[in-house]
């Protein structure tokens, strides 16, 4: 190891014990009921890209097991592939923007998750205005699929809040998705705060959910104060259905670690 990268790497350790970050204990990475927890970086967007390397050491600290984001595709591969293996962290799933999907792009794309052991990619994002549009949209993902396929790859999508209150012809976004049985990453922080339960939708996409993102249902962080979400039963339901992950997301403050660290803190605790 470089001087340069022991000096950073003890003053981690210092930082780590002042602060309380504990390390992941022998008994193996946090999980709840056999889910795994991750991380995405969206939490802390506003710090992670200036120091990627202790943003990542700080994360594995906490005994967070994996990370997302979707600008991963877009840094050094190599670069990426050292910071991952030097933490012990992993890829959760993967985000795609439609741009990845170009001609130019699939192909490297489908190399980066093969890469980094990406079975599931989502679209985190669409908003529509229409019943045929939402029709449409759920069906090109379905046909997506079948270009991912032949890599072991699921392809889905991740909900916000809107695909849960609109309403196109009597029925809302999410059920259009439902309808084509589109695998999804579930944001029970937004179902929570669209008024919807996350249990009844864990039910209802038994076997379509390889991941939850873990976002408070009101508050900062999760199992913090405001967050309504029933963490014991989500998790219960989520190991039912099939869910391999959780990834935590703390949206109302991006320029702090406090918050993922708090939700880690909170999960660790869970009865498993």
């Amino acid at each position: 190891m470089k001087r340069r990268e022991f000096i950073k790497m003890s003053a981690f350790a210092a930082f780590g014990t002042a602060v309380g970050c504990r390390t992941v204990s022998s008994g193996g990475p946090m999980s709840v009921n056999g889910i795994r927890i991750g991380v995405q970086m969206w939490s802390i967007n506003d710090i992670w890209k200036k120091d990627p390397v202790m943003a990542f050491r700080r994360l594995k600290a906490m005994g967070y097991d994996g990370v997302q984001s979707v600008n991963f595709f877009l840094m050094d591969h190599d670069e990426l592939a050292k910071m991952l293996d030097d933490t012990g962290l992993v890829i959760v799933d993967m985000p795609f923007r439609k741009s990845f999907l170009t001609p130019d792009n699939f192909g490297k794309y489908v190399e980066f998750c093969q890469r980094f052991n990406v079975d599931f990619v989502y679209q985190p994002w669409e908003k529509l205005t229409t019943a045929t549009e939402w029709l449409k949209y759920a069906k090109w993902l379905s046909n997506l699929s079948g270009k991912f396929k032949p890599y072991g790859i699921k392809v889905g999508y991740h909900n916000h809040r809107h695909e849960l209150l609109e309403h196109y012809e009597g029925k809302t976004p999410m059920e259009f998705l439902c309808d084509e049985k589109i695998p999804m990453e579930l944001d029970v922080g937004h179902l929570k705060l669209a008024k919807e339960d996350p249990v009844s939708w864990l039910k209802r996409l038994n076997g379509l959910v390889p991941s939850i993102h873990a976002k408070p249902g009101g508050g900062d962080s999760v199992g913090g104060k405001g967050d309504e979400n029933d963490w014991t039963a989500i998790f219960s339901t989520a190991a039912s259905a099939g869910t391999k992950w959780a990834v935590v997301e703390c949206e109302t403050r991006r320029d702090t670690y406090a918050d993922v660290e708090a939700s880690a803190e909170f999960l660790r605790g869970l009865k498993s």
